[in-house]
């Protein structure tokens, strides 16, 4: 499975030819051209790197790294900038960023540093095969060879608490207490994002489902 990189470059010329030779590297790009379409792009789907312009319109790249860490995004942040003062640099990273890269830059470096990234990342994540389907805590990632999705919190912990007892059934009632923190059944809630799920799995062409006869469990379709 490819690594998936979002960048968000506001020059056409220079956006055109970072995707190309990103592609050619063997990535899988998600081009944007300004702050909001990149921290739009995060709550659709899962990125292993994510590269940022600062200057760019609509909104900035430190207002982009300040939202997607306020809503919970952990991927590595390389910030590009025209700005070279330390002070610039502090800024960025103090606004979430992992690593910063002056232009003009040499495009070995810019690879060198993504790979780098990636390697620490990895090693840092909890992944979990089930069937085909790989499921990422770190990321709140649900992924296969065909397609990814972006789990929400409800979904992550949901996702979380089945794959740790895959050998037993969950009822909606122990669910409800685990997701939600009260003695008071949240049917209607735990069954709507089961139903999320499930729809995620569909998509997926998973090998699995949730089986719902007897509360919850993760189970291999034949």
């Amino acid at each position: 499975m490819k690594e998936k990189i979002l960048m968000a470059e506001d020059e056409k010329e220079l956006n055109r030819a970072l995707k190309t030779i990103l592609e050619l590297s063997g990535y899988e790009v998600k081009s944007t051209f300004n702050g909001k379409e990149a921290v739009e792009a995060t709550q659709e789907n899962a990125y292993d790197v994510i590269i940022l312009d600062v200057m760019m319109p609509v909104m900035d790249g430190l207002e982009a790294v300040r939202e997607m860490r306020e809503s919970g995004v952990k991927t590595p942040i390389i910030m590009l900038t025209a700005k070279s003062t330390i002070d610039d640099k502090v800024e960025g990273l103090d606004n979430g960023a992992d690593d910063y890269l002056t232009k003009p830059f040499d495009k070995k470096e810019l690879l060198a540093r993504i790979r780098a990234h990636i390697r620490t990342n990895q090693e840092k994540k909890e992944k979990v095969y089930i069937g085909n389907i790989l499921f990422s805590k770190e990321d709140s990632e649900l992924s296969s060879e065909k397609a990814s999705f972006r789990l929400n919190p409800k979904e992550c912990e949901i996702m979380e608490i089945l794959v740790r007892n895959q050998d037993r059934n969950i009822s909606p009632n122990e669910l409800s207490k685990k997701i939600w923190q009260t003695d008071e059944l949240q049917e209607s809630a735990v069954n709507m994002y089961i139903s999320y799920l499930q729809n995620k799995f569909t998509a997926l062409d998973a090998n699995v489902k949730i089986n719902d006869e007897n509360g919850y469990v993760l189970e291999k379709i034949s």
